[in-house]
């Protein structure tokens, strides 16, 4: 079971650092729009991977440790919700804002990523400390 747990400890550090290097990349790429918009798309596709990850390691974690469910299950499943609707609101906004307004949207992808970045920073804590 340790195994387990500590299999999606290191998914949840993988999305967290993915999250991170997304933030890092928008603020580096803010005025360079084709490379910008290049690295953004790369950034959905790792944040999905990871997301996806996380959350069948955390299924499989859940399912084996047949515990009922409580505060932290009910964070984790609330947040494996938003944040893929958070990041799918970010991809679809800023491409809307890429061919109409021909910026690079990197305050509002900075602005999304951090209340990702705080989803999962709080999740965490909250596995943690229960």
């Amino acid at each position: 079971m340790n195994t387990l747990i500590a299999y999606h400890n290191t998914l949840v550090q993988l999305l967290f650092g993915i999250v991170v290097l997304n933030m890092a990349l928008a603020f580096l790429l803010r005025n360079n729009l084709l490379k910008f918009i290049t690295y953004s798309r790369i950034g959905y596709f790792a944040f999905w991977a990871a997301w996806a990850m996380v959350v069948f390691a955390g299924l499989i974690v859940f399912v084996f440790m047949r515990e009922p469910i409580n505060l932290k299950t009910v964070t984790m499943i609330i947040v494996s919700i938003l944040l893929p609707f958070l990041d799918g609101y970010r991809a679809i906004k800023l491409r809307k804002i890429w061919f109409t307004q021909k910026e690079s949207g990197y305050k509002f992808s900075l602005t999304i990523l951090a209340i990702e970045l705080f989803l999962i920073i709080l999740t965490t804590i909250i596995a943690i400390k229960l």
